[in-house]
């Protein structure tokens, strides 16, 4: 087991990181992009974990790319991996600013036809791009809920929960009731954005092909499309170049995230997350650690 943080010390580790944050949040926008710039520069040069998950990602992956064409797109991953990391605290910080810097949205007059309708909504919004952005254009729009998974540290938790309640969304815990109070708004036609890509705890998931792979899926997301009947759309949040803002788009997702059998959804979930990926490879999180569970008897692959 590991060694258990006494009270001091979480407390200390909670004051830095709001500091730290609120520091990176009020630098100048171009200084907060040089800076990530700079830091996903580094961790593609020096050896470190998170370029060695996101190479082990991308041979898993992307097998048919060349080893060239796998380190260039490593750079540039981590290159938008520092963006992004550095973003998040303005962002919070600033969620006007982060609205007002969408420059184009791709693809939303399905949405707003079927929310006019009453129909309720599921928007799956990979780590691809800046997916905060998407959360505020979301609750700045429509009427917006979501589950928020607290951290453990409760000033830095404040922080970003004020960020994203900013326009108005309503957050709900997530834990079952939590699950249960999103249900009830959806059936009254509301919409929300869920992470389909992380890696659910044990209880949470089951295995589905992702990019070929035996991936440990969230079951949370077809559950509730079930259980709300609602609508799936997949959408991103594009880092244009330099200091240009944002680009949002929209798409359909594959038809079998309809279906009534868990596989079959989960399956169609991960194509959906596939095709949106490859519109835009550069800016998924290929550091995150998606094969960290593995089927028995299967080699762990970090």
């Amino acid at each position: 087991m590991g060694r258990k943080r006494s009270p001091r010390y979480r407390s200390l580790q909670n004051r830095l990181a709001v500091v730290l944050l609120r520091g990176l949040g009020r630098l100048p926008w171009s200084v907060n992009r040089a800076l990530g710039a700079l830091a996903g520069g580094i961790m593609a040069v020096v050896p470190n974990p998170t370029r060695r998950v996101t190479r082990v990602n991308l041979a898993l992956c992307l097998p048919e790319l060349t080893a060239r064409e796998r380190r260039r797109l490593t750079r540039r991953s981590l290159v938008e991996t520092g963006k992004g990391m550095l973003e998040l605290a303005r962002l919070w910080r600033r969620p006007d600013e982060g609205l007002a810097r969408i420059r184009s949205v791709d693809g939303d007059a399905a949405l707003r036809s079927a929310l006019d309708a009453g129909e309720p909504v599921v928007v799956l919004v990979p780590h691809l791009g800046c997916w905060e952005v998407l959360n505020f254009w979301l609750s700045h729009h429509f009427d917006f809920h979501a589950l928020f998974n607290p951290s453990g540290l409760d000033r830095v938790d404040r922080l970003i929960q004020r960020g994203r309640e900013h326009f108005g969304s309503t957050m709900y815990p997530a834990t079952g009731r939590g699950v249960a109070g999103l249900v009830r708004a959806l059936r009254r036609g509301a919409l929300t954005a869920i992470l389909p890509d992380q890696v659910p705890d044990r209880r949470g998931g089951r295995f589905a092909p992702f990019f070929g792979r035996p991936a440990w899926t969230g079951t949370l997301a077809p559950r509730l499309i079930q259980q709300s009947g609602a609508r799936v759309f997949m959408a991103r949040a594009e880092r244009l170049p330099g200091q240009r803002g944002y680009a949002i788009a929209l798409r359909e997702p594959d038809p079998a995230i309809y279906s009534e059998d868990l596989d079959t959804t989960l399956a169609g979930l991960n194509r959906s997350v596939e095709a949106l990926i490859r519109e835009l490879p550069e800016q998924y999180l290929w550091s995150y650690k998606r094969f960290r569970r593995m089927p028995d008897r299967e080699q762990k692959p970090y």
